[in-house]
């Protein structure tokens, strides 16, 4: 299983740097995408972020809220089972063992914990020291 790291996922939607290559791994992996409510609660916020830096227009703002769900309906992600209390014991491990190494936030440590919680082998994400926390705990990490 590959986990999608919220960031990588806004560029489905929105267009920014790597938005083209992140779309094309997406197309060629092929594979529906593991959703957390807490994707989607980072997701939403991001969306509402662009529009509160005038970044989308409403407009915009109200069709990337209706794709996601849309494809959510549809089967493009799924909702795995996740145990959110041994996600949180993981997280605080890995802030314990790997922040003053890495300088992790602890949101980017709580989706290493959920990717690790969810048993998945690949952890996908463009934020290098996010990266970083997911290799040193074992996951390998997917390049564009």
């Amino acid at each position: 299983m590959i986990y999608i790291d919220t960031s990588v996922i806004v560029k489905l939607y929105v267009r920014e740097q790597y938005s083209f290559e992140v779309s094309n791994w997406i197309k060629k992996n092929n594979k529906a995408i593991p959703l957390t409510r807490f994707h989607e609660l980072e997701f939403t916020n991001a969306i509402e972020l662009k529009s509160f830096r005038s970044e989308i227009n409403e407009r915009q703002k109200d069709w990337v809220h209706s794709a996601f769900d849309d494809h959510k309906k549809i089967g493009i992600y799924y909702y795995p089972v996740i145990n959110w209390t041994e996600t949180w014991d993981i997280a605080i491990d890995l802030s314990g063992i790997h922040t003053r190494l890495f300088g992790s936030r602890s949101l980017d440590i709580l989706h290493v914990a959920s990717a690790m919680t969810m048993k998945a082998q690949h952890f996908f994400s463009l934020d290098s020291r996010q990266a970083k926390l997911a290799s040193a705990a074992g996951l390998s990490i997917v390049n564009l």
